[in-house]
């Protein structure tokens, strides 16, 4: 039985609904899912299926909850970031985060990091800005529709250095492997992803692209004041509030977190009725303990917030636009 009643859910009670996982079992967005998944069942007295449908840098699974029935049945969790980063590169074959979902809520937001491993040549952002200065910077990214690679070009642009792309390691293994190999110099990736190999003194954090990580680390920031983008400005060619704001700019983009979402046009009572039911289970302390043991941090964000953040993501996006075209010809070249 529910462990709670949920007002708006009674349709759904011992009914199977679908979770679809844009990605392969074992990835960052899988084990949401699975962390989630016995907690959400009680709550709604239901069974869940997931369903990972990874093909396409997770486009597919994405469309397929797009196009499923507005019933509630069918639930997923996608990458708001890389959706954003898709309907640049791809247009409208991409699905569009704020209009073709009914958005249920964050579970995490995105904490992104440029990285290196203890292998490279540079310790901190100043040798690689050194290096960069007789040679493009090579970086590792999964593909031309993630929240990594629409980070590479506006990242090196407000830097003002040159790089080339590597492109096809999916998930953060595959790219530490690549940096430990040597194959790249740096990637970009959820500090999540690698704070273990962080703290195994394997990878060093050299920039944060997002808001500031509460990891007792030293890492320099790229927007706010501060920020290197500031410090960089001319050679970005940009004044320095231009600059400024253009990486604030790339922090709201990339830092758009996993979302809770359904098919477009789910009935109101029914999505309050679910909304509510992962609030509670994401802010519910045996949750928050299971997350805690797997590693995995939670930022919940009610289905408001979530979509806010959304909106202004998709406002920003534009203003890069030739940049990422610009990264997408050397991708495919």
């Amino acid at each position: 039985m529910a462990d709670t009643a949920q007002p708006g859910c009674s349709a759904l009670e011992g009914a199977v609904l679908r979770w679809i996982v844009p990605s392969t079992p074992g990835g960052g967005y899988d084990a949401y899912s699975r962390l989630i998944q016995p907690f959400l069942e009680r709550k709604l007295d239901v069974q869940i299926r997931i369903e990972n449908r990874a093909e396409a840098g997770g486009l597919v699974g994405a469309l397929a909850i797009r196009d499923a029935a507005p019933d509630g049945k069918t639930l997923g969790i996608v990458n708001a970031s890389g959706l954003l980063a898709a309907r640049v590169v791809e247009g409208s074959r991409a699905p569009d985060p704020a209009a073709d979902f009914t958005v249920l809520g964050q579970v995490v937001s995105n904490q992104m990091v440029l990285f290196t491993g203890t292998a490279s040549r540079f310790r901190d952002i100043d040798e690689l800005l050194t290096v960069a200065q007789s040679r493009p910077i090579v970086v590792g990214v999964r593909d031309a529709g993630s929240a990594g690679f629409f980070a590479v070009p506006v990242t090196a642009d407000l830097l003002g250095i040159q790089y080339e792309l590597v492109s096809g390691y999916v998930g953060s293994a595959s790219k530490t492997m690549a940096l430990m190999r040597g194959e790249v110099d740096v990637a970009i990736g959820n500090f999540d992803s690698v704070i273990g190999q962080v703290r195994a003194g394997e990878m060093i954090p050299l920039l944060q692209l997002t808001e500031p990580i509460d990891s007792g680390l030293d890492i320099p920031r790229l927007g706010g004041r501060e920020g290197m983008a500031r410090q960089r400005a001319a050679a970005g060619g940009r004044t320095p509030q231009q600059a400024e704001q253009a990486a604030d700019d790339l922090a709201v983009i990339v830092g758009a977190g996993r979302l809770v979402v359904a098919p477009r046009g789910l009935p109101a009572e029914l999505s309050a009725c679910l909304g509510g039911a992962l609030g509670e289970v994401l802010q519910s302390a045996d949750l928050l303990q299971a997350a805690g043991r797997a590693q995995l941090s939670i930022h919940y964000q009610d289905s408001s917030t979530a979509y806010r953040g959304l909106v202004a993501g998709e406002r920003s996006v534009g203003q890069f636009r030739d940049l990422i075209s610009a990264a997408n010809r050397q991708v495919r070249e």
